[in-house]
């Protein structure tokens, strides 16, 4: 372009700025900044910002374009018949059945093992039983009340305290007998 090109494309980019420009002159910027290879150094920043538009566009119809191609694939996979679902689900209701039958069965065997191996009567007599268990809890308390004897010297430790309540009184005494001495003592020095 010769320099009356590149004052009218500085014309243009002044009004593009402005936003006064037309669809038509806004596609020759864009045909001048991507085409054109020498600029002038004062409009490299707008050429970088429409080769950025041009690429934009590009993106955006490759976009499109993916868009379209993703679609007819969707249209085509659905076209695609599948197993019928109803064929499966006779299966899943077996191996249901199945596994709710294992399960019954163990805990069944679960609590036969447990009603089998449960506690035993050692005395086949219940009088005799009775007699044991009274000779076990007698023997339980023997023990406890052999424990409870050291215990019961407890009661001697308060003892020594009540002859202490003796010596309480002879304090009292005592400060009583401070008192007088004192009040004593003060009567002399009035004199």
């Amino acid at each position: 372009m010769s320099t009356m090109d590149i004052k009218q494309t500085e014309h243009l980019l002044k009004k593009y700025y402005e936003g006064l420009t037309t669809l038509a002159e806004e596609r020759m910027l864009q045909e001048y900044f991507t085409e054109t290879q020498e600029i002038p150094a004062e409009l490299v920043t707008s050429k970088q910002q429409f080769m950025l538009y041009k690429t934009a566009a590009e993106a955006r119809l490759n976009a499109e374009k993916l868009e379209l191609r993703i679609a007819a694939l969707i249209d085509n996979q659905a076209t695609i018949t599948l197993e019928p679902v109803h064929q499966r689900k006779p299966m899943y209701r077996i191996l249901a059945a199945a596994t709710i039958a294992l399960l019954i069965g163990v805990s069944g065997l679960f609590i036969y093992l447990g009603q089998k191996n449960g506690p035993k009567d050692t005395f086949a007599d219940p009088m005799i039983a009775y007699n044991e268990a009274q000779k076990a809890l007698l023997y339980v308390s023997q023990k406890m009340n052999k424990g409870m004897e050291p215990l019961s010297h407890v009661s001697k430790i308060n003892t020594g305290t009540d002859k202490l309540k003796s010596l309480e009184k002879m304090d009292e005494s005592l400060g009583m007998l401070n008192l007088v001495s004192f009040i004593n003592r003060s009567s002399n020095l009035k004199k």
